[in-house]
């Protein structure tokens, strides 16, 4: 299982960065550029999880079913 850190060690720069990307998801206003980037991301992400769970009897071995 894959843990997850509370309070994970940020820069300020880091914290600004992730606080202005959320402010532009949230809001729409992303650029056509960032948005085919996320949808790249996204269709990636999901080809993964199908081969994890193809490769794995069709049970989600993170979840455990």
């Amino acid at each position: 299982m894959i843990h997850t850190v509370p309070n994970p060690k940020m820069t300020t720069r880091e914290v600004d960065k992730f606080r202005e990307d959320f402010r532009k998801c949230v809001s729409g206003k992303l650029t056509l550029k960032e948005r085919r980037a996320i949808k790249i991301r996204t269709q990636r992400m999901s080809v993964v999880a199908k081969r994890i769970i193809a490769n794995n009897g069709g049970k989600n071995p993170i979840l455990g079913y």
